[in-house]
């Protein structure tokens, strides 16, 4: 529901592919292929799925690509995708080991972001996955950042303290915090293609819910126990969000709420929603303290960045790449 800083794409191929668990079956279509990378294909149908997924990602933020964006948007994900294989060959090469328990540990994750069991099988079926091929997308997610993290990421310099405090002093007039809302939900799925019935179901279950809430039963639980959002491993937690971070019926329900009301039923494009405000900041410019560790990270993540895109360029100038 909201954009988060995924600096660089091709660190794992399901950041692409599977934020929706958007994939192909090859088998159901005539196979073709937008590139090769050192003999290795990749499909048109992986590159159209992971095109798809992003533009329905930032729909969910409230962005629309426009049609004349599209094609430098394919153009810039095929390039992502090309990276992100060389970065496999390469990680194929190095002694990572055995990850196959994060495997399977990143696919209960996926499928726990759906609530029930039932409702994972019935998006794989609908857009044609098989599972070993939703397997195969993560084991490459994995291997990739295992192979960043220890030939890449390892020798990495630490931040210094002088460097937070440059980089504070040069953006201190962008700190500027709007008023910003803690909020925690609980959310019931309605599909784009729901029946009047489905959606019914959907809010007599949220109601119930908010009924259970409102009487006094913890809120954490009920959402870890109900919510089918990826944040019910949380307890519903979404963290501080200004406004412009979430949909618009969303976000205008978290700001009328005070600390600690429940709101009624909210409606958005993703289903039925409870909402409930843990805290509240009034606008404010953020204090070095306050920001010292998020500075620490951004730095990290620019060199992390800038290591990746070195390591990229330097098994390109080695590869023979092949766009069709």
């Amino acid at each position: 529901m909201r954009i988060r800083n995924n600096w660089f794409i091709a660190v794992a191929v399901v950041a692409l592919t599977l934020s929706c668990v958007v994939s192909s079956n090859a088998a159901a279509q005539k196979e073709s292929f937008a590139a090769k990378v050192n003999g290795a294909k990749i499909k048109t149908s992986t590159l159209d799925a992971a095109v798809n997924n992003y533009i329905e990602n930032q729909k969910m933020f409230g962005v629309t690509v426009k049609d004349e964006e599209k094609d430098k948007l394919k153009k810039d994900i095929l390039n992502e995708l090309v990276s992100a294989e060389l970065l496999y060959q390469a990680s194929q090469k190095a002694d990572i080991g055995d990850l196959s328990k994060e495997v399977d540990s990143q696919l209960e994750n996926i499928k726990k972001g759906f609530g029930a069991d039932q409702e994972f099988q019935k998006v794989l079926k609908e857009r044609g996955i098989e599972i070993k091929d939703l397997k195969e997308d993560i084991k490459k997610g994995s291997y990739i950042n295992a192979y960043l993290e220890k030939e890449v990421f390892s020798k990495l310099s630490p931040v210094t303290e002088d460097e937070k405090k440059q980089e504070y002093e040069t953006n201190k007039d962008k700190l500027n915090v709007p008023d910003e809302v803690n909020a925690s939900h609980i959310l019931i799925k309605v599909g784009e293609k729901a029946t009047p019935e489905e959606k019914q179901k959907a809010k007599e279950k949220i109601e119930a819910l908010r009924a259970r809430a409102m009487s006094g039963e913890d809120f954490v639980k009920l959402a870890k126990e109900n919510s089918e959002d990826a944040s019910s491993s949380n307890g519903g937690d979404l963290g501080y969000f200004k406004k412009g971070d979430m949909v618009k019926p969303f976000e205008d329900a978290a700001f009328g709420l005070e600390k600690d009301q429940i709101s009624p039923a909210i409606e958005t494009q993703f289903g039925y929603h409870v909402i409930k405000v843990t805290d509240k900041k009034a606008a404010h410019t953020l204090t070095y303290e306050e920001v010292s560790e998020d500075i620490a990270k951004f730095l990290l993540n620019k060199r992390k960045r800038d290591e990746v895109n070195k390591t990229v360029d330097a098994l390109r100038k080695n590869a023979k790449i092949e766009i069709f």
